[in-house]
């Protein structure tokens, strides 16, 4: 069992991680993490366990700081593949982008590029989590490629191997 630390703290509610100490929110705020909720700021469980992997905050459930791995055991309940796009996010966030959710747009992610500012700036790309053995037809890919040029996005597969390895491909089409 983990005990509280120092570091300013989120509250598991369901999939989501709720904020209210003022200077955590800023922090979210100022660096794209999550959603203004009122008087109150709300993560996704995947952008908290960023967080929590990077020594940024903890998050408890009651009274309990929860471990990383008990944080993926919630997030594999809750939704396919959670692991696995965790690891993209972690990845591009890495890399100094700004990861958001795509659900709106049917992907995975929508990524900004460096230093964007969610508010003032587009995303650039939409990405989707797949595993190494995925298959699709060319007509369901046709139809995401033409989706993401419609809100002048570009479209990403992150392709996760069996070694955890990540490989990205950009899928366009091609006017002849």
């Amino acid at each position: 069992m983990a005990k509280p630390s120092n570091l300013p703290s989120g509250i598991l509610s369901g999939t989501k991680v709720i904020v209210g100490e003022n200077d955590l929110r800023s922090f979210l705020k100022d660096r794209g993490f999550g959603e203004e909720a009122g008087k109150r700021h709300e993560l996704s469980l995947i952008e908290a366990m960023f967080l929590v992997e990077n020594d940024k905050m903890e998050v408890v459930d009651g009274k309990k700081a929860l471990e990383f791995d008990e944080l993926i055991k919630a997030g594999n309940k809750a939704e396919k593949n959670f692991y696995a796009k965790y690891r993209v996010y972690a990845d591009l966030r890495g890399r100094g982008l700004l990861v958001r959710t795509g659900l709106k747009f049917g992907a995975d992610f929508r990524v900004y590029e460096r230093g964007a500012q969610v508010k003032t700036a587009h995303s650039k790309f939409l990405v989707n989590v797949i595993p190494e053995e995925y298959t699709c037809s060319f007509p369901q890919m046709a139809g995401l490629v033409r989706a993401c040029q419609t809100v002048n996005k570009a479209l990403i597969y992150a392709v996760i191997d069996e070694e955890g390895d990540i490989t990205y491909y950009q899928i366009d089409r091609v006017k002849m």
